[in-house]
């Protein structure tokens, strides 16, 4: 049964990054900008259709949508996204030059989601009702809804202006990371808390959690019990929230200004440059599928007898 399950679910991820990889290459291609004219003027001011049609020839762009598609696909597999329309130079090349500060702003935001979601969501569970609990609740609500270019720029002010902790400007190291990272992990780490709270209270009325609290099991070590059981929901949560960090984090680096590959593909999107947006489209939905994939592992992992993650009622 495990066998079947597992199968079924790379079959989906292969099925599901096959129907991305469709979906990408239409939506750039199919945007209605014209890469060939945008190329040609950038490079003269008085394009000819003659020149366009040349350039169009060249990007091979008057070939069938499908053969169009395939020539791309093909490329891809073999590790080539095409010639970026932005920068001119290979989109792979872009890509290495302009992942490595993502990823590292993202795996910060995503230590700090999982070093203050789980104890605060302890904290808030075992206290339920009491101060610290509204506390947390009220502080989840605000941070769901605040915008993060706005945090950013709050933080900025606080910590970079009045407190000169940090700089304005971007600074190398993990330092220049710190007021980053904070803004792209608050409202994960606020929703996160929400959710892994209301699991945490759903285990606590389970029978198994009142027999122990009536053999005189105190509060904390009966919430600490209930924390693996509690978790799936919350794994699952968090592995979904990999590829909105990536996606993401083009808000964030515009406001720190940091040259990642968020900043990239706004850019990309702005030259209607087809091969870069479609190359990022697809990175980013595949790391969400594998992390997807990934969450399903790890649930597992964690109780085996549930089969993977489940949906936590809501007990706000």
């Amino acid at each position: 049964m495990k066998r079947r399950y597992w199968t079924g679910r790379i079959a989906r991820f292969l099925l599901l990054l096959a129907g991305v990889s469709v979906l990408s290459f239409l939506l750039t291609a199919l945007t209605g900008t014209d890469p060939a004219e945008y190329i040609a003027r950038r490079s003269s001011l008085s394009a000819t259709p003659e020149l366009i049609e040349q350039i169009r020839t060249t990007l091979g762009l008057d070939k069938p949508l499908h053969i169009r598609y395939l020539n791309w696909i093909g490329g891809v597999l073999h590790g080539d996204f095409g010639r970026s329309i932005f920068t001119g130079h290979s989109v792979g090349q872009d890509l290495q030059s302009y992942f490595p500060p993502t990823l590292k702003l993202v795996a910060l935001s995503m230590a700090l989601i999982v070093v203050f979601t789980i104890p605060v969501s302890l904290v808030s569970a075992a206290r339920r009702g009491r101060l610290s609990d509204h506390i947390v609740r009220g502080v989840s609500i605000v941070g769901i809804c605040l915008p993060p270019f706005w945090l950013g720029f709050l933080l900025l002010l606080a910590f970079a202006v009045e407190l000169p902790i940090f700089s304005v400007t971007p600074e190398p190291g993990l330092k220049g990371l710190i007021l980053p990272a904070i803004t792209l992990a608050f409202p994960v780490i606020c929703s996160s808390v929400r959710v892994l709270r209301a699991s945490l209270l759903e285990e606590l009325h389970r029978d198994y959690i009142v027999y122990s609290r009536a053999n005189g099991m105190g509060r904390w070590r009966l919430t600490a019990q209930a924390l693996r059981n509690a978790l799936p929901p919350t794994v699952t949560l968090f592995c979904q929230y990999v590829s909105y960090l990536i996606a993401g984090s083009a808000v964030v680096e515009q406001v720190f200004s940091i040259k990642g590959v968020g900043s990239y593909l706004m850019s990309s999107i702005m030259a209607a440059d087809a091969n870069a947006i479609g190359a990022c489209m697809l990175i980013v939905a595949a790391l969400y599928l594998a992390a997807e994939l990934f969450g399903d592992i790890i649930n597992g992992w964690l109780c085996p007898w549930r089969g993977g993650g489940r949906s936590a009622e809501m007990s706000y």
